[in-house]
């Protein structure tokens, strides 16, 4: 029986053996086959048939060759495609900004997942991320190819959200100063209405709609930045002034944690031309930040100076730092450090979102330092424009 039992497993073995030598043998026959054809002609079938909208235009933006994909984002024929100005038939939110890339193209400097809106003809606009990139042809002739990824989807969704948590925002407002206004008015009533416990549920119902109401308008914020309709209303900012003010908003919870607050202010400067709504969001989100992750007796050094053409911000604290693990986030929408959650749970995870925002607006940088549990530094960069300087200007 053993010896019946191992002449069948031999026999299997050599089968299994046999039909796998016959399997490899027609795959290779198989990549042969699809292999007969050129290298030429196989990139040409994948430019040509790929889902990715390709474009090759001449120097100055003229297409010259589009695959099928291309055709259909334009709304055109094949057959009117070529010599069309891809570049007309292109938007961006500034003007200028597409002359800008087509530049950058005739530099031979690449260009990549820039936003643009394709307008079609008869039909819907579409969004895209635009990439181009230049080469030479076989005359020695610039030409370059462009690749176009469809974006509308996700576009139209982005933008949709953003004015549905506008329109939610602004019709939230209403309600909360209703609750807001009712709740104070309880806490004017004579002391024999209203007994000590009913006073301390009050103030927690005040304290409560309060950060809902910081809530609200920094949704209102990031919904307005979103949709680019925030735009900077510049004017004189007198900087000591407004540093002043914003410490001394923040004063009750500085002295409750017995902090230690160290200014320092640019001897010789003094007001600058800026959005002052802008710089004082940026200015109170670190400050508060500052006021609310630094322990107790703590210091917070908060103030400015000028490097040549530029002003520097900047607010430092010895409190609990940003751990390393969370640094490459801590600007994302909805973001808190892993420790804030910990120990200081009362937080949005948009304030610095918002801060970065705002500094993208004034056309400004801002940078970062922390260490865990031994101090956090941040500093913004903004152009310098003075009072003095722009009076020069103007005469």
């Amino acid at each position: 029986m053993m010896a019946f039992l191992c002449c069948v497993f031999v026999a299997k073995n050599t089968f299994d053996t046999n039909r796998s030598a016959l399997e490899t043998e027609e795959i290779k026959k198989s990549m042969a086959k699809d292999l007969a054809i050129s290298s030429d002609q196989l990139y040409l079938q994948l430019y040509k048939n790929s889902p990715v909208p390709y474009v090759i235009i001449d120097f100055d933006g003229h297409v010259k060759s589009a695959n099928i994909a291309a055709v259909r984002m334009f709304g055109e024929k094949q057959t009117s495609i070529t010599g069309l100005n891809v570049f007309d038939r292109l938007e961006s939110d500034d003007p200028n900004h597409l002359q800008f890339l087509l530049e950058k193209y005739r530099k031979n400097v690449s260009v990549t997942d820039e936003m643009v809106r394709v307008k079609k003809e008869g039909y819907k606009e579409a969004w895209a991320l635009l990439s181009l990139f230049s080469f030479t042809d076989l005359d020695g002739i610039q030409i370059g190819l462009m690749t176009l990824v469809d974006i509308t989807r996700q576009k139209k969704a982005e933008d949709a959200k953003s004015e549905f948590v506008s329109l939610a925002s602004h019709q939230l407002r209403t309600p909360i100063a209703g609750m807001k206004w009712s709740a104070e008015l309880l806490l004017m009533d004579d002391e024999k209405t209203i007994n000590p416990r009913q006073r301390k549920y009050i103030d927690r119902l005040l304290l409560s709609i309060k950060r809902m109401a910081v809530l609200v308008d920094d949704f209102l914020r990031v919904s307005r930045f979103e949709l680019g309709t925030f735009q900077a209303d510049y004017q004189t900012v007198n900087l000591p002034v407004l540093f002043n003010d914003i410490i001394e908003e923040l004063d009750t919870r500085v002295k409750q944690k017995e902090l230690v607050v160290k200014t320092f202010y640019e001897s010789s400067l003094h007001a600058i031309e800026s959005d002052p709504n802008l710089v004082r969001m940026i200015v109170t989100n670190l400050y508060s930040n500052a006021t609310k992750y630094t322990r107790e007796k703590g210091t917070i050094h908060i103030g400015y100076t000028r490097k040549a053409d530029d002003v520097i911000i900047s607010v430092a604290d010895n409190g609990m730092g940003i751990p390393l693990a969370d640094q490459e986030q801590i600007f994302s929408k909805l973001f808190r450090a892993s420790n804030a959650v910990r120990n200081v749970p009362d937080g949005t995870g948009l304030g610095l979102y918002i801060l970065r925002e705002a500094v993208d607006v004034l056309g400004g940088r801002v940078s970062f330092t922390s260490t865990e549990n031994a101090g956090t530094t941040f500093e913004i960069t903004l152009p310098l424009m003075t009072a003095d300087i722009e009076k020069s200007t103007k005469d």
